[in-house]
């Protein structure tokens, strides 16, 4: 089977030929990188995956059509600027105010800016620096909606025009490799936190539901436009973030008045173009099982029973009796503490419980850090070849 192959018959609970195993790399920054290939370049990440054995994908972003991405045509209707504020003693860190002047009126957002900040002189729309960080959210009332749609407008254009181009060499190239390609990224309630903050949205599920309403009615139609310009382009899968739609954000009762309902369009127009929902979810997501059945997803990526303390075999009969489980193992304790013997125990946990009937990707969640020893990841390899071989 190709790579491209294993993976959507995982998802589709069709036999393969063996399990697939997938690894995703990030940076903790730094000199050191003891990750042996060129990881930071998809199409070389891919090509040395597979020449170990591995499954991997190619991954189609589309255009995000806010200012920062602008071409000039577009710079008419929005323009931003940041200034430093004044220190203040009350703050340990220099402020950083970004201001979005808009046709109806300004957005402004303030950061305190850390030792450990990356982005220089900027702050991004989307961030999770942001987060730990923010002083004053972009969006702080109803008034700012209208203003939003201006950064969630529609790409220019040119910028489609772009994105058609890279789309044609990216469906090449995975052809030529045997990858599927993702669609993403799309988020519902991350983007909203993004946005917000985690305190206004958290106050506001008990405060001011109706502004989450609006909120989320504006932060989907700009989703399903987005995944509207990936189905086009013909991707295997679409891949949705939620890392903030977890119940250490939303209360059961208000994913499934607030996030459910939006999820369902998103997944519902997925399925009518013949393509799979790979749904990102880490931790705290148990209490949601009937609600993931309901909504149809495909396949939940992040099943990690380090940080978030959940039983295998538990979560291989329900949800794993429908929905594919993407994980099965930890990356960040896992690589980093544990020793040879203790990752090989994991791994053969992981591929005794969750193997049987399809329906099952490995992959150490979240990702493999190029600050982490290789020589553990082969660890975990060779365990996986030796079953699986």
């Amino acid at each position: 089977m190709s790579s491209r192959d294993r993976i959507l018959s995982a998802m589709a609970f069709e036999p393969t030929d063996r399990v697939p195993l997938v690894l995703r790399f990030w940076s903790l920054g730094g000199e050191v990188d003891h990750i042996p290939f060129n990881w930071r370049d998809p199409i070389q990440r891919a090509e040395h995956t597979l020449a170990l054995g591995l499954d991997d994908t190619l991954t189609l972003q589309p255009p995000l059509g806010y200012v920062e991405e602008y071409v000039p045509e577009a710079l008419e209707r929005v323009t931003s600027h940041t200034e430093w504020l004044p220190p203040t003693d009350s703050e340990r860190y220099p402020l950083l105010k970004k201001v979005y002047e808009t046709p109806d009126g300004p957005l402004q957002t303030i950061v305190a800016i850390t030792e450990d900040w990356p982005h220089g002189k900027d702050i991004r729309l989307f961030d999770d620096f942001n987060l730990s960080r923010l002083r004053e959210p972009l969006v702080k009332s109803v008034d700012d909606l209208a203003r939003l749609r201006h950064l969630l407008a529609p790409p220019a254009p040119a910028q489609i025009a772009s994105f058609r181009q890279g789309a044609s060499a990216l469906r090449a190239e995975a052809a030529r490799l045997g990858v599927a390609v993702d669609g993403g990224w799309v988020a519902l309630g991350d983007a909203a936190m993004w946005l917000c903050g985690i305190e206004r949205i958290l106050y506001g599920q008990m405060d001011q539901p109706e502004f989450l309403d609006r909120l989320l009615d504006v932060i989907v139609e700009w989703e399903l436009a987005r995944i509207d310009l990936l189905l086009a382009e013909d991707v295997d899968v679409i891949v949705h973030m939620a890392w903030y739609e977890t119940t250490d954000f939303w209360t059961p009762a208000n994913y499934r008045r607030l996030l459910k309902p939006r999820l369902l369009r998103e997944i519902e127009r997925v399925h009518r173009a013949g393509k799979r929902f790979r749904y990102i979810m880490t931790k705290a997501w148990m209490p949601y099982i009937q609600d993931f059945l309901d909504m149809g997803i495909d396949c939940l990526t992040g099943v990690d029973p380090v940080q978030d303390r959940i039983d295998l075999a538990q979560v291989k009969r329900r949800p794993g009796d429908r929905i594919c489980l993407m994980g099965g193992m930890n990356s960040a304790v896992m690589f980093s503490q544990w020793n040879d013997a203790q990752i090989r125990e994991a791994a053969e946990r992981a591929f005794r419980i969750m193997s049987p009937g399809s329906g099952f990707i490995a992959f150490p969640v979240d990702a493999v850090f190029n600050t982490q020893p290789w020589h553990k990841v082969e660890v975990l390899l060779d365990t996986w070849r030796d079953l699986h071989g």
